[in-house]
């Protein structure tokens, strides 16, 4: 498993990695570390670590990688980058965006990327959607997806959108990410 964790003042990225060994050695594993733009696959950053893993269980690292020239995403902006994360036997990629967002304790403001952002969208509602017999296979069409989602930014010129009662299918914010 892998988690990234965006610094966007020092232009760099935290990645928490997962790694298990099942073969009953103890192991050492070279793990390559990439990251790319993900429309045009750029290269951004590359980093090596070499694992020590027990004959049976899993550790976790963690480690900093430079992002050049980062470029942030915003739902002005939606750039997103792939990490992809690599040994001998494995290979995972995540996507992610170089993001910070936070409520400023004095002022109350929603802050993206150190500076003021201001929300405008509404909550939906989706577990009344998913208990919809009618509803059929929608929620995991990622076309019908991709329009729901874009539709409120497009028409009504939304940025934000709170999902309230449940987490949704990991396409939807995947696709929220992409679309910004």
């Amino acid at each position: 498993r892998v988690q990234v964790a965006p610094d966007i003042e020092n232009g760099l990225i935290t990645v928490q990695l997962r790694l298990r060994n099942v073969s009953g050695t103890r192991i050492r594993v070279p793990v390559k570390l990439s990251v790319r733009e993900w429309k045009s696959g750029r290269p951004s950053g590359t980093s090596e670590m070499t694992a020590n893993l027990p004959g049976i269980g899993e550790r976790i690292f963690t480690m900093s990688m430079k992002i050049d020239k980062a470029h942030l995403w915003s739902p002005e902006d939606p750039f997103l980058y792939v990490l992809s994360c690599e040994t001998e036997a494995d290979k995972l990629e995540t996507r992610f965006g170089m993001r910070e967002f936070r409520y400023d304790p004095d002022s109350g403001r929603a802050m993206l990327n150190g500076k003021p952002y201001y929300l405008r969208g509404c909550n939906f509602r989706m577990d009344t959607f998913f208990c919809d017999p009618d509803r059929g296979a929608l929620p995991w069409d990622r076309e019908w997806v991709r329009k729901f989602l874009t539709k409120p930014k497009e028409e009504l010129h939304w940025n934000a959108a709170r999902m309230c009662f449940g987490r949704l299918p990991e396409l939807w914010y995947d696709l929220a990410d992409e679309i910004g």
